[in-house]
């Protein structure tokens, strides 16, 4: 009983060793170019959507060496598309919060790596706003529509995504959606089934800025 009360204290001094070597946090925000491939019997003119707000992200990273680790954590952040069709103008969106799971490759030492993974998404919040006579622009009358918990998107919305870290925490990543973003199955007010033919391919590209946040709540705890 005595040696394997030794040897579980020793196996628990080694993994807090670990932990506090090579297990550590990272918090920032991100902004988005967003684009999309829209189709309802025909592809759709689109706009790139550009979203700075609202952005955040906490990431918890493991580094198994110097070279190679994998992070995870939550994200919240504005994705959606914009359509032109006729003389209307429309932009949906959601706020998601989402889980990635990446693995990692590069010089950590020297702040410099590729890292690529998948994603979950729960979108939580619909809005949606158009200019019904704007010919393509936002003028003139709006109609702007909000919903929490919205059937008319997907609930869960899976992606792919890679990039590259950069020194002082600056990463420049790619993301694709592998789900259309609408729900086919929506069926509104009148019993219509207006999503049925309209399929939205989300991808984007992102600049982020993280910055380590072990350190700072360290810290914070001494002058606590």
């Amino acid at each position: 009983m005595r040696k394997i009360a030794i040897i579980f204290t020793l196996l628990i001094l080694s993994l807090t060793s670990f932990a506090q070597k090579a297990i550590y946090n990272t918090s920032g925000g991100e902004m988005l170019f967003q684009f999309s491939d829209v189709n309802q019997g025909g592809p759709i003119q689109t706009n790139m959507r550009w979203t700075i707000f609202l952005h955040l992200g906490t990431y918890w990273h493991m580094d198994f060496n110097d070279n190679i680790g994998v992070f995870s954590g939550l994200a919240l952040r504005n994705v959606g598309f914009i359509t032109n069709v006729g003389t209307e103008k429309k932009i949906r969106r959601t706020y998601n919060l989402g889980v990635p799971l990446a693995i990692k490759v590069g010089l950590f030492d020297k702040q410099v790596y590729v890292f690529g993974g998948g994603e979950y998404e729960w979108l939580f919040h619909y809005k949606e706003k158009y200019w019904p006579n704007s010919n393509g622009k936002r003028d003139g009358e709006k109609v702007k529509y909000t919903e929490w918990f919205t059937n008319r998107t997907n609930r869960l919305m899976p992606s792919l995504f890679f990039g590259v870290a950069l020194p002082r925490g600056f990463n420049v990543k790619f993301k694709y959606y592998l789900k259309n973003y609408m729900n086919v199955d929506y069926i509104d007010t009148n019993g219509d089934l207006i999503y049925s033919d309209l399929d939205v391919k989300l991808y984007y590209v992102s600049l982020a800025w993280n910055m380590r946040t072990d350190g700072y709540v360290k810290r914070v705890k001494k002058e606590l």
